[in-house]
């Protein structure tokens, strides 16, 4: 499935065959929630505009409490809490799930693009991110080991390792970001790997970039720190998909 994320990001949904579950969810303080993830400024005047022409808030949020805390993780949800927050509510209607239940899943999404690997390398030399060439199929082995925040793969053999961790990623994400709304690059994220490395095969794409995805533990630690990941660093896959509720937006203050 794809998915249309701005004017120029199209995001690869993986397909699942998960039921749509109506839970009723429950009204929790906005300053009790933490974000995992940055915002995207486009995406939450969407979501803004979108609050207010319904006058409710379409789906729940689904948070997870944190250990040790009376905070709850933003498990899905992160713009409808922006914009809520935002429009100066107190409270979100949200469901809340156990983080850590097996049933709940944790990937990441993986940026491609089509464009002109030269100028994002200039981009990364501006950022003063550091990056070395690298043989494809050493690469493909190192993408579970920490230390680098991608793995770009391209044709004709190219390999990049861009090096570090967290901070970086969100630094090669702005970069993309940025090529991406100044219309220099085709950008798109995919749920999948594989999908991603078979659509760079068939020429769809020109350059992927791969990465370790996190993992739970390593969620709540970024956000305990009051850190956060770049946009779509996530992907969560929860056992059922919630149904609309239309909260009126009046249960929010």
């Amino acid at each position: 499935m794809d998915k249309l994320l701005s004017e120029r990001v199209i995001v690869k949904i993986p397909k699942y065959n998960i039921p749509v579950k109506h839970v009723e969810p429950v009204m929790i303080p906005i300053d009790k929630m933490l974000p995992h993830e940055e915002i995207v400024s486009k995406r939450l005047e969407d979501l803004i505009d979108l609050i207010k022409s319904l006058n409710a808030v379409d789906l729940p949020l689904i948070i997870a409490p944190i250990p040790g805390t009376d905070k709850y993780l933003i498990v899905d949800g992160h713009h409808r809490w922006a914009a809520l927050k935002a429009l100066g509510a107190k409270k979100a209607p949200a469901i809340i799930v156990d983080y850590f239940d097996p049933s709940i899943k944790l990937h990441t999404w993986y940026p491609a693009f089509t464009g002109d690997l030269e100028l994002f390398l200039e981009e990364l030399r501006k950022a003063s991110l550091e990056y070395s060439v690298c043989v494809k199929e050493e690469a493909i082995e190192r993408i579970d080991r920490s230390g680098y925040a991608f793995i770009l793969i391209g044709r004709n053999n190219t390999c990049i390792l861009i090096h570090g961790g967290i901070e970086e990623q969100k630094k090669v994400s702005h970069i993309l970001d940025k090529l991406s709304s100044k219309g220099l690059i085709k950008l798109v994220y995919y749920g999948l790997k594989d999908d991603a490395l078979k659509d760079l095969e068939s020429k769809d794409i020109e350059y992927v970039l791969l990465r370790k995805p996190p993992s739970k533990e390593e969620v709540i630690e970024v956000v305990k720190k009051g850190e956060v990941f770049s946009p779509k660093t996530t992907r969560h896959v929860l056992p059922y998909i919630p149904a609309k509720t239309y909260t009126p937006l009046s249960m929010c203050f």
